[in-house]
């Protein structure tokens, strides 16, 4: 941002050099990236008058030029196509350091005759990029004068950065605010001063807001009988020293306010909004609308627009519209100041892809308690300029008041975390200069109520810092000593990280998966497929990592995306993090309103296997990723964990897929992953993902391994084939042979599904070993029997089944 010295002495009254406020404002915490001093810039560079051309006697592109200043008379060899005789000209005199180009001028001869300086072109003097030839000026520019006088440019312009918390100092008046409570004065703002005509604003135009959280102030106000023309110097040039075109009177006079006040002002020709509304409302989806650059934008019901009685007029803190643009025919002007949610602006912006200076102050937040007097002042500099009047009245739409916040600082507190006993006046006269307002004073502590504009200001440690800025950091000693309490208690349990955590990614490590490490943000359209309660990022980066993720199988996905389309396609992953859920106010966690949960998440892709010449080719299929997972759950001696079908439908994962319980409560799930998912993301293979809530699984108590000695008596197999229904699970069938096969069944196991083709409809055959024996005997076939004839009838009865013969 460019700051012009001059401008800031109309606010506040002062004497430094250049120099000497560079390095203030460098202690306030604006860092200053360049100075430019238009005076030493042009040093050497005047007006002067082209008394006669000839050519050159040796070179057919040069001419010998006469010039005239002062009195004084020299010649000059020049190679411009456009030069000639009573030309008023710039010249760059010997020893002037030409601005583009940076080569110091002198007297030299050019194909044999001296040339004395240069007459230079706009490009040359860094004006603009006008190559065609030299700058002529009008015929009745004085001669003899300097260029930074002609220009009206006696000026220093600082080139400033900010932090993005600094919003209140993207203007001239917020630098000026700073530099008053460091020299302990007040801001002089520009007296408004003007007479309102005949008619009533409220006759002219009805205003109203639908969208209040993203547009809670709406002010406006009339001029009428105005004529569009051109700004005059003065005002041009203002705009200029800080790197702004001029346009017309009535838009350079909203550009002016932005600079000066920080507050974006729109004007809307009056005659062509339709009904003589103005509403303040979201776009439909898809509408399209086409923004003062001539560009067709494409919008969505998220994004707040300015419309009339029929159609959206401007973006609104983004951009104006082509349709009610300010032209040489505009004659009534109704000028918007108003107050928009910065996150929604921001939002806006980076979707449409418009970065404007209005969208930049409105998406970090301006003064809400400015818009008046911001409307006033530009309504009484455009009657002015246009020979307008202003119509009598103005629009406040205000609904719900924003008050000021309250903070309380400690006086100790803030000595401590300073580490400089600051006397307590001294903390009060800083917070006075930097208009908080005093609300109540202690002994021990000052409450103060934060302007609206100071949007950084939140808690005690803010007050704190900008007591410390203005104290000036240079004068806190650095004091590298520690001060280490070893009777703490130590970290926070919620903080502890599990040893079973290290031990899964040793153990997965160990077993061929690579591990991945991802962000915790992701975008919307992603997360909305995995949870509906989403948690959204206040100042997101852009909208592609607005939202905290509510599961880490979306990044798994798009890890595996990223490979595939370089050519990796078989893939063993694994990561570990954290997903982000809203949680009810009565559960325990470490940021409230929020809970974070350990995920395991692995995913298989491609091949399991690739073709060699001692084996074939084989893709990963559900029981790779199913059998990852019971491995893992013997490593970790967990027992109670069961795999089951999901109790509702998921829209990311496909129907061959199972849930993860522990007890009745669900902690994951596991399977291959649904095909719409895929096709969304651009995959085109398949996908098996196992992920699992290990905040759940850390509780957990790991089994005892039992040894025993084995049987020395033979042992006796048998075969079970039951035709069920589809629905029935097989574990189900499991565990009703577990449980009536006493201790003599050793093992059960399926070694067959099979339906369809010579079936009943709606039916499947699974088919069981099971491994009889004792440890204190040779089992007899009857005893077997006997209880092969129980597990039968307990599985017919139970489930309905019947044995295949």
């Amino acid at each position: 941002m460019l700051i012009s010295l001059n401008w800031l002495k109309e606010f506040i009254d002062f004497s430094y050099t250049s120099s000497e406020l560079d390095s203030i404002l460098t202690m306030l915490g604006i860092e200053v990236e360049k100075i430019e001093n238009y005076a030493s810039k042009y040093e050497g560079f005047i007006t002067a008058k082209v008394i006669s051309k000839i050519p050159h006697p040796d070179a057919d592109k040069l001419s010998l030029c006469t010039v005239e200043y002062n009195g004084i008379s020299q010649t000059v060899v020049c190679g411009a196509p456009n030069v000639d005789s009573n030309q008023i000209v710039v010249l760059g005199l010997s020893g002037a350091t030409v601005p583009n180009g940076g080569f110091k001028l002198a007297k030299r001869k050019i194909r044999g005759i001296e040339s004395n300086g240069m007459i230079c072109s706009r490009a040359e003097l860094d004006l603009d990029n006008d190559h065609s030839g030299i700058w002529v000026l009008p015929d009745d520019t004085e001669l003899g004068i300097s260029l930074v006088d002609y220009l009206n440019m006696n000026d220093t312009v600082f080139e400033v950065s900010l932090t993005p918390n600094k919003s209140e100092c993207l203007s001239h008046l917020g630098i000026a605010r700073e530099l008053a409570a460091y020299l302990k004065k007040r801001v002089n703002l520009p007296v408004v001063n003007f007479k309102e005509d005949n008619g009533n604003i409220s006759d002219s135009v009805s205003i109203k807001i639908e969208n209040t959280i993203d547009c809670p102030r709406y002010v406006a106000r009339i001029v009428r009988n105005a004529k569009v023309k051109d700004s005059p110097d003065w005002l041009k040039n203002k705009l200029k020293l800080v790197g702004l075109r001029s346009i017309n009177c009535v838009v350079d006079v909203t550009n002016l306010i932005l600079i000066e006040q920080g507050q974006p002002l729109h004007a809307f020709d009056l005659d062509t909004l339709s009904q003589n509304k103005v509403v303040i409302k979201n776009a439909n989806n898809g509408e399209k609308f086409t923004s003062l650059d001539s560009k067709e934008r494409i919008l969505d019901d998220k994004m707040l627009m300015i419309c009339d009685g029929e159609k959206s007029i401007a973006i609104a803190g983004v951009m104006g519209g082509e349709n009610s643009e300010i032209n040489d025919n505009t004659t009534n002007i109704i000028i918007e100041s108003a107050y928009f949610n910065p996150k929604s602006i921001r939002k806006t912006s980076k979707k449409l892809g418009i970065q404007s200076d209005a969208s930049y102050r409105f998406e970090r937040g301006v003064d809400i308690d400015n818009l008046v007097y911001c409307a006033n002042r530009a309504a009484q500099l455009i009657a002015e300029l246009t020979g307008g009047y202003i119509e009598h009245g103005l629009i406040d739409i205000y609904p719900t008041k924003i008050e000021e916040k309250k903070v309380t600082l400690r006086f100790q507190k803030a000595n401590s975390l300073i580490g400089v006993e600051i006397p307590k006046e001294q903390i009060l006269e800083t917070l006075e200069y930097l208009n908080f307002t005093k609300l109540e004073l202690t002994n021990d502590s000052i409450t103060v109520s934060v302007p609206n504009f100071r949007h950084d200001i939140d808690i005690e440690e803010d007050l704190i810092e900008e007591v410390a800025r203005f104290f000036n950091y240079d004068n806190i000693a650095p004091d590298y000593s520690s001060n280490i309490n070893f009777e703490s208690k130590g970290t926070s349990h919620k903080l502890n990280e599990s040893e079973t955590k290290h031990k899964i990614m040793d153990y997965l490590s160990n077993s061929g998966f690579r591990q991945i490490y991802t962000q915790f943000q992701i975008d919307p359209n992603t997360s909305k497929i995995f949870s509906d309660n989403l948690i959204e990022i206040a100042n997101p980066l852009g909208e592609e990592l607005s939202i905290m993720r509510p599961s880490s199988t979306p990044q798994m996905l798009k890890v595996i995306h990223h490979n595939i389309r370089h050519g990796n396609k078989n893939l063993q992953l694994f990561e570990i993090g954290k997903s982000f859920h809203k949680y009810n106010s009565d559960k325990e966690s470490f940021l409230e309103g929020i809970t974070e949960i350990e995920e395991l998440v692995i995913g298989l892709s491609g091949n399991a296997l690739n073709k060699e010449w001692n084996q074939t080719e084989r893709a990963f299929d559900f029981f790779d990723i199913k059998g990852a997972f019971e491995e893992l759950c013997d490593y970790l001696k967990i027992a109670n964990l069961t795999l089951s079908q999901f109790k509702e439908k998921t829209n990311f994962m496909s129907l061959n897929s199972l849930c993860v319980y522990k007890g009745k409560k669900e902690i994951g799930y596991i399977g291959l992953v649904h095909k719409k998912v895929l096709k969304n993301m651009d995959i085109d293979q398949d996908i098996f993902i196992l992920n699992l809530n290990l905040t759940e699984i850390f509780g957990l108590k790991q089994k005892k391994w039992d040894y025993n000695s084995i049987s020395q008596f033979p042992k006796i197999e048998r075969d079970l084939a039951f035709l069920v229904a589809s629905s029935v699970n097989s574990l189900d069938v499991e565990n009703i042979i577990q449980s009536v096969g006493t201790n003599l069944l050793k093992k059960v196991k399926i070694f067959d599904v099979f339906s369809g083709k010579n079936m009943v409809e709606n039916q499947k055959s699974l088919a069981y070993s099971l491994t009889f024996a004792s440890k204190e005997k040779t089992l007899e076939t009857i005893e077997v029997e006997t209880l092969v004839n129980k597990i039968i009838v307990e599985v017919e009865t139970k489930l309905n089944a019947s044995l295949r013969k």
